[in-house]
């Protein structure tokens, strides 16, 4: 998608359709441009996407679309688990 932004909602809608929804499926392989629209991207937007992207086609399996969704979902988790900075805090017994 050279050059256009797709939000990450919307990625995740389309990658989870393309996962689990097989009428989506077969919609999107017959005209892929009008299963962009229905995940909201606008029709301007997807005009500017490579050609060999919105051509007719076979899908990969649906599990492809499951990993890489979970990637996507996961990949502001895995990031924000980098950044904690465990704290240090000693315990020396009781205090009274």
């Amino acid at each position: 998608m050279a050059g256009q932004n797709v939000s990450k909602a919307q990625m995740l809608d389309l990658l989870g359709r393309l996962a689990n929804d097989d009428a989506f499926r077969d919609r999107f392989e017959k005209n892929p441009p009008a299963a962009l629209a229905e995940v909201g991207i606008p029709p301007n937007q997807i005009k500017g996407f490579p050609e060999d992207h919105t051509r007719p086609g076979k899908l990969a399996p649906k599990s492809d679309f499951e990993a890489a969704r979970n990637r996507l979902a996961n990949q502001a988790s895995d990031e924000c688990l980098c950044m904690i900075i465990p704290g240090l805090r000693l315990d020396f017994g009781d205090h009274k």
